[in-house]
């Protein structure tokens, strides 16, 4: 049997749906559309200003106006979640005190779009991020800069994206849960399924997010929020069928446009939408697919422990704090084509390099070199695991002998997953 609810709108009931939906609009605008690629909310918001002006004035916090970590769970963040509560309050008072001069009775056509703007935020939200997660984007493949660090030297968000990168079939089931689940709210006959799928999805992405204090707390649990208001239409139906062991009716989610003039508006907006967003989205995953994944000089991939180094003629001792200890080539996952010098004293010099493997020559110059001034280096290769470089860098000449892992070298990645644990190979 198939019903249309029709609630009986009580005073609290009122006011809890006017708060949700200026809370929604506030929290949303602009920094919530992800999903539109060419926005650059910076242009178009007012927040900036009154947050900070908010919480130096009622929170007494300092901000730094040039990094104020936007979506971090920054002060800036919790300042401008407390002025959206604020903000939602005090027009949901004018609202109500409006509402009892002119007694319009519009509650369930409100409901059904704040519902629907619930679907779609969270539903394009959560395409996204999945999307990211099955083409190991959000969280990088492992690669050799996180081998080689220890688990001492990363904070607990840094670990999480390390444990995520190992499992390319943990985090890909991850991203289609959340790539279905979103679908599937995009359409109003399976808002509930999608719904109760991306509950269970956002309940293990906050207890992860705060467990490892990843710094995107407060966003998670807003979507989680979001998805419990989603689902709370179905809360009675919920407890009938799994715990009282009832039958439960089936409930038609209301349709935001209803006659017929309005409804085939209705189609038109929502195949535009849906049109931007795959377009966009290809476009987007594309690019990140390029930047990210494709390496042009595979064969270069390794980690250089440097054995002897001789600068202009003379052999600099590992005692010697700028001595230069380790070559990351390809080492990060995020960024093909780079190179990473690790001096004894631990600081880390960043370089972008292009490679030419039959002249065996490699060209590198810094991150933020305008000119891009190139370091350039010949090398030759022993055997399996020693290199020799030869070249200048800053006006030096340098000889280097070292000895190089890939991901042969790791116990972490030279054997995958295993059905047989004692089976030898």
């Amino acid at each position: 049997m198939t019903y249309i609810e029709t609630p009986h709108w009580s005073l609290s009931s009122k006011i809890f749906l006017r708060f949700i939906f200026l809370y929604l609009l506030f929290y949303i605008y602009p920094y919530g559309f992800e999903y539109i690629r060419e926005l650059d909310t910076s242009d178009i918001s007012f927040w900036r200003g009154i947050t900070v002006w908010f919480g130096e004035t009622f929170l007494n916090w300092e901000f730094d106006k040039q990094n104020l970590l936007n979506g971090f769970d920054s002060k800036y963040d919790y300042s401008r979640f407390l002025l959206i509560a604020v903000f939602s309050i005090l027009g949901t008072t004018i609202w109500m005190l409006i509402d009892t001069k002119f007694k319009l009775d519009y509650n369930q056509k409100l409901k059904t779009l704040t519902r629907t703007i619930l679907r779609y935020h969270i539903g394009l939200t959560l395409i996204i991020y999945g999307l990211a997660k099955v083409f190991m984007l959000q969280f990088g493949e492992m690669d050799l800069d996180r081998l080689e660090n220890t688990i001492g030297n990363q904070n607990g968000m840094s670990y999480l994206w390390t444990f995520m990168s190992y499992s390319k079939f943990y985090t890909m089931t991850t991203g289609w849960v959340e790539v279905i689940g979103g679908v599937l709210l995009l359409f109003r006959r399976s808002t509930f399924i999608g719904a109760f799928i991306l509950l269970i999805a956002m309940i293990n992405v906050v207890i992860i997010d705060i467990g490892y204090d990843v710094r995107v707390k407060m966003f998670a649990i807003h979507l989680l929020f979001m998805t419990v208001l989603l689902i709370s239409n179905d809360l009675k139906r919920m407890v009938n069928f799994f715990i009282l062991n009832k039958p439960a009716n089936s409930i038609t989610e209301q349709p935001l446009f209803t006659n017929q003039k309005t409804k085939k508006v209705g189609y038109i907006l929502k195949a535009c939408i849906l049109l931007y967003f795959t377009i966009s989205s290809y476009i987007n995953f594309s690019d990140r697919i390029q930047s990210q994944t494709v390496y042009k000089y595979p064969s270069m991939t390794g980690f250089h422990e440097i054995e002897i180094q001789i600068v202009n003629g003379d052999t600099i001792p590992k005692s010697t704090n700028i001595r230069w200890k380790n070559i990351s080539i390809n080492g990060s996952s995020y960024r093909p084509e780079t190179l990473k010098i690790i001096q004894e004293d631990k600081k880390q010099l960043y370089f972008l390099f292009e490679a030419d493997t039959i002249k065996r020559t490699i060209d590198f110059h810094e991150f933020n070199d305008p000119e891009k001034k190139a370091h350039s280096f010949t090398y030759d290769q022993l055997d399996d695991n020693i290199f020799i470089f030869k070249g200048s860098y800053k006006d030096d000449t340098f000889w280097i002998k070292t000895k190089v892992k890939t991901f042969k070298d790791y116990r972490l990645t030279k054997s995958g997953m295993r059905w047989i644990t004692d089976l030898k190979e």
